[in-house]
């Protein structure tokens, strides 16, 4: 019985937080499944199709969750997941995978909400950098950005690349 009410639970909360891209009405009591695979954003520069596809955005890195600036006075990891879904508001998402992540393992895809190019949105927003290790194709979006202080060029703030170093660094000195 309780696990029978625990999959009912998390059921319901499915339908609730992923419900337009999980069904679509038909009429007032039939649904359907919808033709577009459910996913959620995992942060600024990752997104998660089904239980365990994991797809990380094309030629940008965006803040880590746990990162700051302005010497630790602002978390700018959850306002990029925040755009990224606000980009991405309840239209389909197509990706069209160009590489692995070599660290992660996971797809590396560029990725349209319609017609938009998330990634180009997200650095023109200035809530993600051009990771031009592995592309520059997004760098003319990051200097247009940096120019306006959008986003995080509007702050104190390293690339995340650089923050992940540090904080490597700081872990193998503690050791």
């Amino acid at each position: 019985m309780r696990t029978l009410l625990a999959l009912l639970s998390v059921l319901i909360l499915d339908l609730v937080i992923c419900g337009p891209a999980v069904a679509q009405s038909v009429d007032d009591d039939t649904v359907k499944p919808a033709a577009k695979p459910r996913f959620q954003v995992i942060d600024g520069d990752t997104v998660k199709f089904g239980p365990y596809q994991f797809v990380r955005l094309f030629g940008i890195d965006a803040p880590e969750k746990g990162q700051t600036c302005d010497d630790g006075q602002w978390y700018p990891g959850p306002l990029a997941k925040k755009a990224l879904e606000e980009f991405i508001a309840g239209r389909p998402v197509s990706c069209k995978q160009v590489n692995h992540d070599n660290r992660n393992s996971p797809p590396v895809a560029q990725c349209y909400a319609g017609q938009d190019d998330l990634q180009a949105l997200m650095v023109s927003a200035g809530w993600a950098w051009s990771f031009s290790r592995s592309s520059e194709r997004y760098a003319p979006e990051e200097r247009d950005a940096i120019g306006r202080k959008a986003g995080v060029h509007g702050h104190k703030c390293v690339p995340p690349w650089e923050w992940r170093a540090q904080q490597r660094a700081r872990a193998a000195q503690q050791q």
